[in-house]
């Protein structure tokens, strides 16, 4: 009889916990917004990032379009090459989640990418002569972006990074983010 009680009672505490719990669309569900950050990441040693992204996010997944420049800021007591500075462009399909609360968004992605890197090469190094070399890799991208975002832009802070396998990096941005029309 006692558990027949204590059963009926956690069954309706269980109900109204669940009705309490319903279901709500996540508000950046069918947006579209760009970010444009300027950083600095731990390429080379420092370097300054420029950086642009073009995000979605429909029912279940985000997918990111984004593209960096990196260049060389303060340079090491071993590079090689001192009247050009090393640089990377990369390119990067990523996809991931977002999660939105009134204008606050918090979103977080990891994709693939392409890497083009222009360096010195101080292994080839011969007198009198530098080596600048190009270089192409494959890296897996990683972002993670939270900021306010109201109906027409808002700031954000992004960490971002590459795992590849010519220079890896990681580094933080602010962005100026732009909400587009939504579908």
């Amino acid at each position: 009889m006692k558990l027949s009680r204590i059963s009926s009672i956690l069954f309706l505490v269980c109900l109204s916990l669940f009705a309490k719990a319903q279901y709500t669309t996540n508000p950046m569900l069918n947006t579209r917004w760009t970010s444009f950050g300027l950083g600095a990441n731990s390429s080379d040693n420092l370097s300054y990032q420029l950086f642009a992204s073009k995000s979605k996010y429909e029912e279940t997944v985000s997918t990111t379009l984004r593209a960096a420049y990196s260049q060389e800021l303060i340079e090491g007591k071993d590079d090689s090459i001192f009247f050009r500075k090393n640089r990377s462009l990369e390119v990067g399909i990523l996809w991931g989640q977002v999660w939105g609360k009134n204008n606050l968004f918090l979103a977080a992605s990891a994709g693939m990418g392409l890497t083009l890197r222009l360096y010195g090469d101080s292994a080839l190094q011969v007198t009198d002569q530098f080596v600048y070399k190009a270089g192409a890799t494959i890296g897996v991208p990683a972002q993670i972006e939270m900021g306010y975002l109201s109906k027409k832009g808002g700031l954000s802070f992004m960490l971002t990074g590459n795992w590849n396998f010519r220079e890896p990096y990681y580094g933080a941005l602010i962005c100026y983010t732009r909400k587009l029309t939504s579908k």
